[in-house]
């Protein structure tokens, strides 16, 4: 049972927003695609 508390704990998740256009990569915060001006941003996590 400690284990499985500190690996969820202690994993890493990575995050990646994405444009579903054109494919750049977006910072979350923006919400719109600084190459094509589209705000369909895709989530991803890994």
């Amino acid at each position: 049972m400690f284990d499985q508390l500190r690996r969820s704990v202690t994993e890493r998740t990575e995050s990646l927003h994405e444009c579903r256009q054109c494919g750049t990569d977006v910072e979350e915060a923006d919400g719109r695609c600084p190459a094509c001006g589209s705000t369909e941003i895709a989530h991803y996590e890994f």
